[in-house]
């Protein structure tokens, strides 16, 4: 009996080692962004509405193309509608999820840092960092989680949801679009 243990450990151990070597082991770390960083690096920023999401194949696999109404430009062009290329997604029996990526839905409002993307488009900046969901209280007033105001406030407990207006006064004296609309 304990010769069968043994040969069953064995084996079992032979067939990780086995699996271990042909999968290398990966991670990501997401370094915080303050909102000078993502303002700065961003081509666009708007307040934006959710207007249509497709589903397609992509080059690394599922693709979702978001379209998105522009209420309100913050830094960079004058654009109504804009493409924001998302990854993962579902296309028939094929699912892809990436971490981190925002998860966006029809009629959502989302404050978005932007970047150009090679294919067309744009991609959201610092990933979730640079989709910005807002929620509209009680009183009828828009809130997002904005980023930390200064650079490594990592885990920053005073970070409270702010007034769409009060970021956007912040965004454009970052970016010098203040008497911009």
């Amino acid at each position: 009996m304990c010769f069968t243990r043994h040969r069953f450990v064995s084996i079992a151990v032979l067939l990780l080692m086995l699996c271990a070597s042909r999968r290398p082991v990966s991670a990501s770390v997401v370094v915080p962004l303050s909102l000078a960083q993502l303002t700065e690096a961003a081509d666009l920023v708007a307040d934006v509405t959710v207007i249509d999401i497709r589903t397609m194949p992509g080059p690394d696999g599922v693709e979702r193309v978001v379209q998105l109404q522009v209420m309100s430009t913050w830094k960079g062009g004058a654009e109504r509608t804009v493409f924001v290329r998302l990854a993962g997604g579902r296309l028939g029996p094929t699912e892809t999820r990436v971490a981190g990526v925002p998860v966006v839905h029809d009629g959502d409002r989302l404050v978005m840092f932007l970047v150009t993307h090679p294919r067309g488009g744009y991609s959201v900046l610092g990933l979730h960092q640079g989709a910005l969901a807002a929620v509209t209280g009680a009183d009828g007033t828009a809130r997002v989680l904005a980023p930390a105001r200064m650079q490594g406030a990592r885990g920053d407990v005073t970070r409270a949801p702010r007034r769409i207006a009060e970021l956007e006064g912040d965004v454009r004296s970052i970016a010098g679009t203040e008497g911009a609309r």
